[in-house]
């Protein structure tokens, strides 16, 4: 039988595409061998949304079996065959159960519309419907099927209508009589002619527009500059409704569905071998040409290299290794030095801001009592110096992502990722590092102050007593009283002062040597830190650089196995392929002269 040798033909390629690992072929001729066993007719209608699919469907089996409307939107083919009693299927397959399972699922014809839109609602995997009628012109095998607009409504629906033109014999291309084809629509059939050969073309709604001739006459042209052959039918459904309506022979011809219908029944149902045929070799011969392209291509690449173009390629590789190598230590220096100069930065940093702490520390003294704002002055002094320790680390942060940055525009990829270093966070040596204590001797008693007054008030009476009595005055008067308070009230005064410079002093010195304990505290943690970035750097880069040395490495051995490799392998493979591309020769030749002997017999 004429089936079994296109099976076996398809078989034999199929083996080649499964041999070559090309699923998308072996997956094209799963469909081409399931329609050659199939001896239904199934002629596609096609053609972007709101030309007229449906309503096309519905006239020529005389039936509503396909919603249609300006509101309604195919969202899954529809697939319309003879049965003997008027039924309906919706049709599910499971992705993962493969091409072979289907279920079925029995639903009221009037009803189909609901069922589909309730179906896709609520995610179930709905691949068509399946509309049985019983009519003459689907008698003899014929299978109309509807399917999703293509072209620029969606492109999911465009790879929808694709996926199953593989399996028809035909296709009817709809495009409404009221405008030419647009790119679109012919960029779709020159898809689908290398998926089936057999088109035609239908211009609906002729009844709309007077000038549907014109846009035939330029549609004719735009098929022919596309290299399309495709037969083009004007119709009109709305008449073709109205003539079985009123069971009118002139309206019907009027419609212009009579020649379609010659068309499919007579044309397309007496040349099903011979489409199938055409059909088996259009996508067989693809197949193997494309395989063949293929092993072409690994022919040429087999070639065997010249002993100066692996030597030229093991040069440039071991020139790339040095290069890694001069890069490696060059980073490795630019980041050693950077970190030499953050550590004394750093230090430096902090110490200039403690500096400028101390200055307004000895300005505060100057004039202020410690023992009066003591407990302000320590609030605030630590303020300062929390704040010195913020802003030098937060400067030191900003040293890191720098020093970073300038390591990786050493790398031997430009582009190479900056490590993710961790936020510097600002320790906190103050709760470690005793607070400055108070001057000693701040409390300057009444009683110390009385006899301080009383030692500077005893000269004075003294020594004005003394000259006093020279003028016939007692020793104690008025005059050697009053000097002995004047002087007694400056040697207190100047007691004071000299307390209060004391007191400065010493809280300078408290706080100077508080400060300087603080600055030895963070000046620890801050070589530290410099150090935990020191190793985070230096790990990230030493992986990029690493990675980049074993690639090239393995670029080396790679070339050094091809110079290695034998040139009996070499042989081998060349001669496997050459013997492949006779097979595939000699196959395609038995496809060719199967197909042409049967075409020029019918």
């Amino acid at each position: 039988m004429i089936e079994t040798a296109l099976v076996e033909l398809i078989d034999r390629a199929t083996a080649e595409c499964v041999e070559q690992e090309r699923a998308d072929l072996h997956g094209r001729l799963r469909q081409i061998r399931t329609r050659v066993l199939d001896p239904t007719q199934l002629v596609l209608v096609v053609g972007e949304s709101k030309q007229g699919k449906s309503a096309l469907v519905n006239a020529l089996v005389n039936a509503p079996v396909c919603q249609s409307g300006d509101d309604v939107v195919t969202a899954v083919p529809t697939l319309v065959r003879y049965s003997d009693e008027p039924s309906a299927q919706l049709i599910e397959q499971e992705p993962a159960s493969g091409p072979a399972v289907l279920d079925r699922h029995p639903v009221p014809i009037e009803a189909v519309g609901e069922h589909m839109e309730r179906a896709l609602a609520h995610g179930r995997p709905v691949t068509r419907s399946e509309i049985g009628v019983p009519r003459a012109v689907l008698q003899n095998g014929l299978a109309l099927m509807d399917t999703p607009g293509v072209g620029s409504v969606s492109s999911f629906l465009t790879s929808t209508t694709l996926s199953v033109v593989a399996e028809a014999d035909a296709l009817l291309m709809v495009s409404d009589a009221t405008q030419e084809l647009t790119t679109n629509e012919l960029t779709f059939l020159k898809q689908a002619t290398s998926l089936c050969p057999n088109i035609a073309l239908v211009m609906p709604k002729i009844d709309r527009t007077p000038h549907w001739r014109k846009v035939m006459e330029v549609n004719k042209k735009h098929l022919g500059n596309a290299g399309v052959s495709a037969k083009i039918f004007p119709v009109s459904a709305d008449i073709r409704n109205r003539a079985m309506q009123s069971r009118n022979t002139n309206l019907n011809a009027e419609s212009g569905f009579p020649p379609l219908l010659e068309f499919l029944q007579t044309e397309l149902a007496g040349k099903h071998e011979q489409f199938t045929r055409r059909l088996v070799a259009h996508n067989v011969s693809e197949a193997l040409t494309q395989i063949n392209d293929g092993l072409r291509a690994e022919l040429a690449a087999h070639n065997p290299r010249t002993a100066a173009e692996t030597l030229v390629e093991l040069e440039t590789a071991q020139r790339r290794a040095e290069e890694l190598r001069r890069i490696q230590s060059h980073w490795q220096k630019t980041l050693n030095d950077g970190i030499s100069e953050l550590m004394t930065d750093i230090e430096f940093d902090f110490r200039e801001r403690t500096w400028a702490v101390l200055h307004e520390v000895n300005e505060i003294f100057e004039v202020a009592d410690p023992q009066l704002i003591w407990d302000d002055f320590t609030r605030w002094l630590n303020a300062r110096l929390t704040d010195a320790i913020a802003e030098t680390y937060g400067w030191l942060e900003q040293r890191q992502a720098r020093l970073a940055e300038t390591v990786a525009d050493q790398m031997p990829q430009r582009d190479a990722d900056l490590p993710a270093l961790e936020p510097i966070e600002p320790p906190e040596p103050l709760g470690n590092v005793p607070h400055p204590k108070l001057p000693t001797g701040a409390d300057y008693k009444k009683f110390d102050q009385v006899l301080t007054g009383l030692r500077g008030s005893y000269g004075g009476v003294l020594m004005f007593g003394l000259i006093t009595t020279m003028a016939n005055l007692p020793l104690m008067n008025v005059v050697s009283i009053s000097a002995g308070v004047l002087l007694g009230s400056k040697s207190l005064k100047e007691e004071k002062d000299s307390r209060l410079r004391r007191r400065q002093a010493e809280a300078k010195g408290n706080v100077q040597r508080y400060v300087e304990q603080v600055i030895f505290q963070v000046n620890k943690d801050g070589k530290d830190t410099v150090r935990a970035v020191h190793k985070a750097l230096h790990r990230h880069f030493t992986r990029i650089t690493e990675q980049a040395q074993l690639e090239v490495g393995q670029s080396i051995q790679a070339i050094k196995r091809s110079a290695e490799r034998s040139a009996v392998d070499r042989d081998q493979r060349v001669r496997d392929i050459k013997q492949k591309l006779e097979e595939i020769t000699v196959l395609r030749r038995q496809v060719t002269q199967l197909t042409q002997n049967r075409i020029t017999a019918a």
